[in-house]
């Protein structure tokens, strides 16, 4: 695994000026990490995208809501452009199947125009998009059978996947030729239920799921840990670790 990245969002309390930024992308990069994932509007991109370019590391891409990029409007391609940023991903939280087929429509027309700019844009999921609805579907069914392969991939997150119920293994599979990046996240189950670990620290089967992602052609790899329990660093160390180990 050589494409291993540090999603930012895990280290969002040491984001909090350019120069400490800089300071973090570089222990980042210590760690042994050769990208990262930015997340956020404007003000983030332009921040960690002068720190990207001062520490070399590659920009896998940025990850934030449909709202924050329509609201930007080109701004957001000529960003993506000046900090060499290739994907556009989105999340959402919606569980209403009728806001569910509208936001269906509004990211088909995003993911459009983003690959005529010369983009491309994924799609993030969390748990709420296994919730089943009235019609026997779920979100992400939904969503499966909505987003315009030409245009919109996914982007899976094996946390997520797993708190709704689905093997890792098998989605992977399923959406075999439609993922390029996998969000790496393990879950360490407690009394008080589910709770975010790194990766080799939790649960889930790591070995087989990397194998499985290489199988079905999955090239880039991101870690994310959204809460971690000491020094964020420390958490990215272990996981990339681990990852190399194996």
């Amino acid at each position: 695994m050589n494409n291993i990245g540090a999603q930012l969002y895990t280290v969002r309390t040491l984001l909090t000026t350019e120069e400490q930024t800089v300071e973090t992308f570089k222990k980042i990069k210590a760690l042994g990490y050769t990208a990262v994932q930015f997340f956020g509007g404007k003000d983030r991109i332009i921040s960690m995208g002068k720190a990207a370019k001062e520490t070399g590391l590659k920009v896998q891409g940025s990850l934030w809501n449909i709202k924050t990029y329509l609201d930007m409007g080109d701004e957001l391609f000529a960003l993506a452009e000046e900090y060499n940023i290739p994907d556009l991903g989105i999340g959402s939280s919606i569980t209403d199947e009728a806001e569910v087929k509208e936001f269906i429509k509004t990211v088909n027309g995003f993911a459009k125009k983003a690959k005529e700019k010369g983009f491309t844009c994924s799609y993030h999921n969390h748990a709420n998009e296994f919730i089943r609805l009235p019609s026997g579907k779920t979100v992400m069914d939904l969503l499966l059978e909505g987003f315009d392969p030409e245009y919109v991939d996914f982007m899976p997150d094996t946390y997520w996947l797993t708190v709704g119920g689905m093997d890792v293994r098998c989605f992977l599979e399923k959406t075999k030729g439609r993922v390029k990046m996998l969000h790496l996240k393990d879950l360490e189950y407690t009394l008080n239920g589910p709770k975010f670990a790194e990766v080799g620290r939790g649960n889930l089967c790591f070995k087989e799921i990397i194998e499985t992602a290489q199988k079905v052609g999955i090239k880039e790899f991101a870690v994310e840990q959204d809460v971690c329990d000491g020094d964020p660093l420390e958490s990215l160390k272990y996981s990339v670790e681990y990852l190399k180990g194996i």
